[in-house]
């Protein structure tokens, strides 16, 4: 009698790219729709480029499901070479298949065709759409996108989409966009224009936020200057640990000073990038 493999639970270390054969014949084996869908979110997580022909063959499975975790899978690839199969998909009549589409070519490197591929969704009827196709763009679009992705801003109805447009911007956008938001928060047209301002700036690196806000926050105007350290709050310093980077001079010269609010907001930032910089021994250690 030949003996079959039956799932009954996923243990383990399936990010361990050993276990790639077991979950393919998991996978082979498997009936039930919701069982390929999880294999196939674990097989995703291998991040295997060995497998990306065997991820492109899910793509022709007829359960909508399926398709989209093969997607997203590929997605999980982060190479160029998945944009031509994933782009089959980005012109799906099915919804699902098109937005699972649109946040795998996120995920594919920037590429200015692709990025002019994609801007037209921010137009779409579907605010889900819009939302994933803002997001998306910040892995492919580059700073020369920064001007239609502000106009596109201006028009947006949806909150969300404002927020993910604002924070594509501010990621992608160097010192021309941390410059337009810097005016946006010391003259916001209204709430949301400082908002958007708030979370273009705190998506920016540090390098171009921090000397950008330093004037605002050595300054006299007592609103901006609380914006500021509200946004300073908020930045994101993953991959911005140089201990010798001229920002970093900034934030411990705050760290020092009398200001009660700056110095304390400051600590807590020095302590984060400390915290990001160990970031990778904690995980080995796990």
């Amino acid at each position: 009698k030949v003996k079959t493999l039956r799932v009954v639970r996923i243990e383990g270390d399936v990010d361990d790219l050993r276990a790639t054969p077991y979950l393919i014949q998991a996978y082979e084996e498997a009936t039930l729709e919701g069982i390929r869908c999880k294999l196939l979110q674990s097989i995703g997580r291998l991040h295997d480029p060995a497998l990306f022909g065997w991820l492109v063959l899910r793509l022709k499975d007829p359960s909508i499901g399926i398709q989209c975790f093969a997607i997203w899978a590929l997605g999980e690839l982060r190479t160029p070479r998945a944009r031509n199969p994933l782009l089959r998909k980005l012109w799906s009549a099915n919804p699902f298949l098109q937005m699972t589409a649109i946040d795998a070519l996120g995920k594919t490197g920037r590429d200015r065709e692709l990025a002019s591929w994609l801007d037209p969704f921010l137009q779409d009827n579907d605010v889900q759409i819009r939302f994933l196709t803002a997001k998306a763009l910040a892995g492919v679009a580059g700073p020369d996108a920064v001007p239609e992705l502000l106009d596109r801003l201006r028009q947006e109805p949806s909150l969300d989409v404002q927020e993910a447009l604002a924070g594509t911007i501010g990621q992608i956008g160097g010192s021309v966009a941390a410059g337009h938001f810097i005016e946006l928060l010391k003259n916001p047209l209204s709430q949301a224009t400082e908002h958007w301002a708030g979370v273009g700036l705190a998506s920016a690196k540090a390098s171009i936020v921090v000397p950008a806000l330093a004037p605002l926050v050595d300054g006299s105007d007592f609103r901006v200057k609380v914006s500021a350290l509200r946004i300073l709050s908020d930045l994101d310093v993953s991959g911005e640990d140089d201990p010798h980077a001229a920002w970093i001079a900034i934030v411990r010269r705050w760290a020092k000073g009398a200001d009660l609010v700056a110095r304390q907001t400051a600590v807590r930032l020095l302590e984060r990038v400390e915290t990001a910089a160990r970031g990778p021994e904690r995980t080995m250690d796990r």
